[in-house]
């Protein structure tokens, strides 16, 4: 891994520690990520939220983390790149950007020290997460 992916990844992280300590923090994300993408609620009208929010937390953690693993399979994405795809949940990749622009606008509520700078570590960092997850479906 480059110098340049492994600061962003480290900036990434801790601006997710600043915005994960928020109790708020999850349950808001899901509240502008509906905002962008109404039909996606439909996906989880079943839910129970405070389960989805400690999944979610989970998985922001190891699509942060994918760009230092080994490019090999099974990775730490495997398992939550099948449960999405069209054999499990059937997650349209079309919803993966506006995913990634909810998380973002959310970060930047959250984070007291958002910058430009954490704004593309976090884009940075999460890309080759997002196509991974993509070219699994």
């Amino acid at each position: 891994m480059d110098t340049g992916m492994h600061d962003a990844m480290a900036i990434a992280r801790a601006s997710y520690e600043r915005c994960s300590a928020a109790p708020v923090f999850f349950a808001a994300f899901y509240d502008r990520f509906f905002e962008l993408r109404p039909e996606a609620k439909l996906l989880f009208a079943e839910t129970a939220f405070e389960r989805q929010h400690n999944l979610l937390r989970h998985a922001i953690g190891l699509l942060l983390s994918f760009p230092g693993q080994q490019e090999t399979e099974p990775n730490i994405l495997t398992r939550l790149a099948e449960r999405h795809s069209h054999r499990g949940m059937g997650i349209d990749p079309s919803h993966y950007p506006p995913f990634l622009e909810s998380l973002i606008d959310t970060v930047k509520r959250y984070d007291p020290l958002f910058t430009m700078a954490v704004e593309q570590a976090w884009r940075v960092s999460l890309a080759p997460g997002f196509a991974y997850m993509q070219s699994r479906y």
